[in-house]
């Protein structure tokens, strides 16, 4: 009996070259309904489908199909839909089902829109599958069956409103690692470079209104894979020489045995070298535990940095997108321990949260800077995801919100083919708090922050600018986003922001976000970073107009300063920024003792600024004019790290 009934398993990951994940969800459905004696002889599980690809290859690649299964996600949702019809047209015998958290968990609109789609399931899928396995086998329909919807043969949707009961242990569901179930798919496909995703719980506590686990995903109590599974399956990643490992926990380092979990790593990349990165989802309400699980794992080069998620430090908006649980005085503290620990921290903030206002936004900005954060700010637009309370209709009444559907580039990922299938998401740009006109100033002002700041373009001008003048953080990124620069004076400067505007309004009018920058490689870029890619060929014009910026910012602040000391800051910012390609000079004079004061700069006893000669000298990587790996290595692979600046040392004159 075995191949008469053939299933085929779509998941497919982004491609970032030819670098992809192996399929987690497609193994485990399978390994869990191997577990099933009734289906242990009756299917052929056929090969997975894993990346995406011209929709046409793929389904060339379903030979008479009993069952195919979608997994959809926000990355892969219409390259399924596509995928899948043609499937149902070829083969209308052959049964639908689709799962993953694109899939609406009231899936009525989705049955009318996709008439060839035959069951849907909700949440969790490994019982689901099986289940639905078994009553087909057995030639029964697949009536009430919990934790799904399906079409009747009549044309009848009908949606299951029974919850499968709650199992505290997830081996239950047999790993697919150690299961065997990817050593033919590696091994048929050398060409590939293998990521893996790694489960060690499921549940999150908190109900964050714009997050798919806080509403849809996942139960609020903790669900736990054995650590003797764990660890096992952390042995077959150095085994298989797993380069990039994610962990799909929604809080790590809440839990005490998550110390135990990164101290196997550690472990495992000691003796075997891999894996060589690890990342992660930091806990949000807790700092001893995490702040030893990030020294541990940075100081073995497996962390690039820790995460630190405010989303927004508005007491109102926190309440409103229920996060009022979170205490961001311990994301403050956390914040504190991890730089005096000198390890990396990045934290983010989503633009245009409900009750967020233009100016709490700035406020909370200039709030986390001016507290101390040395490594990355990252700041979001907020997706609004299907099964989110953002995404009710009554929740959007409520606050007034909007949303425009735009192309879903794979940010970092491999530019689409032209024969690829375009994805949307959704993104709020107003609501009755910040409006269409404010969102819109924002968004710009935050690609601005991040250029200056997580970038490090201005990284130093704004700490001394800060230190010495009291000009808040945010005020550089501010003037130039108000379009202070004049084409004139600044062209490179009034250029970028002109070129930023126009990316904002290509998004409400339905484009994607990511910008594909000619000569710096064949993937999508943030548009911070294609900012940074773009000034980095000529540094020297642009810090030259940025001084002229500077003294008109102070003076129409009413402030000034010693030109001469600008200057030597300015100097000092340009040669701690890379460039494709290196100066030919390494050693420069200062007359300050500026060197000193930058690298002490978060110190408690941080030198005062003094007429003290001192000598700077650079380390560079010499790119040697190649753009491609400038962008992979000098910016892609240390934006979370603290690699992104030209090493550098001094000494005293």
């Amino acid at each position: 009996m075995t191949g008469e009934r053939r299933v085929y398993f779509n998941e497919f990951n982004l491609l970032m070259g030819q670098t992809t994940y192996l399929p987690l969800v497609s193994g485990l459905l399978q390994a869990y309904a191997e577990t099933r004696p009734a289906l242990q002889d009756g299917f052929a599980f056929m090969p997975y489908h894993f990346h995406i690809d011209r929709p046409g290859r793929i389904v060339e690649r379903h030979d008479r199909p009993f069952l195919a299964a979608f997994s959809l996600s926000l990355w892969n949702e219409q390259l399924n839909l596509a995928v899948a019809r043609t499937v149902k047209a070829r083969f209308p015998a052959c049964t639908i089902v689709m799962g993953g958290a694109q899939v609406p968990h009231d899936p009525r609109a989705f049955f009318a829109a996709h008439p060839f789609l035959d069951i849907a399931v909700r949440g969790e899928g490994e019982e689901a599958f099986a289940d639905i396995l078994e009553r087909l086998d057995a030639g029964h329909d697949v009536e009430g069956l919990a934790g799904i919807a399906w079409r009747t043969p009549m044309g009848e949707v009908r949606v299951s409103q029974e919850e499968r009961p709650f199992n505290r242990d997830l081996d239950v569901y047999p790993s697919p690692y150690l299961g065997g179930h990817y050593e033919s798919l590696m091994a048929a496909h050398p060409e590939m470079t293998f990521q893996a995703i790694i489960e060690t719980n499921r549940g999150c506590p908190f109900h964050c209104t714009f997050c798919y686990w806080g509403k849809g995903g996942l139960s609020r109590k903790y669900r736990y894979t054995s650590l003797e599974r764990t660890f096992a399956e952390i042995e077959w990643m150095g085994a298989h020489r797993i380069r990039y490992l994610f962990n799909a926990d929604s809080n790590f380092g809440m839990n005490k045995r998550d110390l135990d979990i990164a101290k196997k790593i550690v472990a495992v990349k000691t003796r075997t070298g891999f894996p060589e990165a690890f990342r992660s989802c930091y806990g949000k309400n807790t700092n001893d535990k995490i702040l030893e699980i990030g020294t541990l794992l940075h100081a073995h080069g497996i962390e690039k940095g820790i995460t630190i998620s405010y989303q927004s430090l508005d007491p109102q908006v926190q309440t409103n997108i229920k996060r009022d649980n979170i205490k961001l005085a311990v994301a403050e503290r956390l914040q504190h321990a991890f730089n005096e620990a000198g390890v990396p921290v990045y934290t983010e903030l989503i633009l245009g949260l409900p009750g967020e206002t233009a100016e709490s936004w700035q406020h909370g900005i200039d709030t986390v800077l001016a507290s101390g954060l040395k490594n990355q700010l990252y700041l979001y637009i907020c997706q609004v995801l299907p099964n989110t309370d953002l995404a009710d209709p009554a929740e959007q009444a409520r606050f007034g919100i909007q949303t425009r559907r735009i192309v879903a580039n794979p940010v970092h990922g491999s530019v689409r083919d032209p024969e690829w299938v375009d994805e949307y998401e959704d993104i709020l740009v107003a609501t009755a708090s910040m409006p269409l006109s404010d969102w819109r100033r924002m968004l710009v002002f935050s690609w601005l922050v991040m250029l200056l700041h997580s970038l490090k373009f201005g990284f130093f001008l704004q700490a001394w600018l800060f230190a010495r003048l009291g000009v808040p953080y945010r005020a550089l990124a501010a003037w130039l986003a108000e379009g202070r620069a004049k084409p004139h004076q600044a062209p490179r400067l009034a250029k970028l922001v002109a070129g930023l505007e126009a990316k904002v309004d290509s998004l409400l009018a339905g484009g994607g976000r990511g910008t594909a920058m000619a000569g710096f490689g064949d993937l999508y870029w943030e548009e911070e970073e294609a900012a940074f890619l773009e000034l980095s060929i000529d540094l020297e014009s642009v810090f030259a107009e940025l001084e002229g910026e500077i003294a008109d910012l102070l003076a129409a602040r009413g402030l000034t300063c010693d030109p001469a000391e600008l200057s030597q800051v300015l100097l000092y910012q340009r040669l701690r920024l890379p460039a494709p390609t290196a100066p030919a000079k390494r050693e420069w004079d200062f007359t300050l003792n500026l060197p000193e004061w930058f690298e002490r700069f978060f110190d408690a006893d941080r030198p005062a600024l003094a007429a003290r000669p001192q000598r700077l000298i650079l380390d560079p990587l010499d790119y040697a004019g190649d753009r491609v790996r400038f962008a992979r290595e000098a910016l892609l692979w240390s934006r979370k790290s603290a690699r992104l600046l030209v090493p550098a040392r001094w000494e005293n004159r």
